[in-house]
């Protein structure tokens, strides 16, 4: 197939690309659900708008919105209101439902029916454990059932925000669990993550190629799992080693 690359979340760009693509028997958007480097999602409503302008198929990568994003934890479509309108959705046992390996791929019948066929990772790979799938039904079991640590996770993210900034620090804005504290320059965000292992805090620091030039940053990925003294016991380190490296 052809492809074309637009820029993350810029709508003109992909606009430009389905107009270049209309030749195509069938156009397909592939997009994140949330961009794991910044947090931030994918504007939806935007795409979905496009889809139907240029007659495209859409696919959504939910790996790091699936029991996060939206008031049940459905993910982009749940935010964004278009539940059923993603003719392709991708997603990972291995983040918010549980921390194992594998995933997942939902959509119409005779789409999976072909993947069955045609999809190299799932033709040429081993089967999950058994074990693990069974952890997985039953993580989607409970967020079908109540909200509590979607919530709890919630209350976390805006903890850690608010005192973050509070403190000074330069924050990407979130829609999800990720958390992009910026340092902008390479050498001192890995400096930033050793120092802040010391401290007993493990963090990646990261850079150019896997961010872009001169956007390098701490990546904080919060959980329902933490406390207020968790936090609080993070944050402290954080401004102890922003002072101690002049980023505060």
């Amino acid at each position: 197939a052809q492809r074309y690359r637009y820029a993350n979340a810029d709508m003109e760009d992909l606009e430009t690309k389905l107009k270049k693509a209309q030749a195509q028997r069938f156009r397909l958007i592939v997009t994140d659900g949330v961009f794991s480097m910044d947090g931030n999602a994918a504007p939806m409503d935007k795409i979905f708008e496009l889809a139907k302008k240029y007659e495209a198929l859409v696919m959504i990568d939910e790996s790091h919105s699936a029991g996060v994003v939206g008031k049940t934890g459905r993910g982009v479509t749940e935010q964004y209101d278009c539940i059923g309108e993603a003719h392709m959705i991708t997603g990972t046992l291995g983040k918010s439902f549980g921390g194992a390996i594998g995933g997942f791929t939902t959509g119409k019948k005779e789409i999976v029916e072909m993947l069955r066929q045609r999809s190299r990772p799932y033709l040429f790979s081993n089967s999950i454990p058994p074990i693990v799938a069974a952890a997985g039904i039953e993580a989607f079991k409970m967020l079908q059932e109540e909200n509590t640590l979607q919530d709890k996770l919630h209350e976390n993210v805006d903890y850690f925000v608010a005192k973050m900034k509070e403190a000074k620090f330069d924050l990407k804005p979130t829609d999800s669990a990720i958390c992009a504290v910026m340092l902008y320059d390479a050498k001192l965000s890995q400096e930033f993550a050793t120092e802040l292992l010391e401290e007993g805090i493990y963090v990646i620091g990261f850079f150019y190629p896997v961010v872009p030039q001169d956007e390098a940053r701490i990546r904080v990925q919060l959980s329902a799992g933490h406390t207020l003294e968790h936090l609080d016991k993070a944050i402290e380190a954080f401004i102890k080693v922003g002072k101690k490296l002049n980023v505060i």
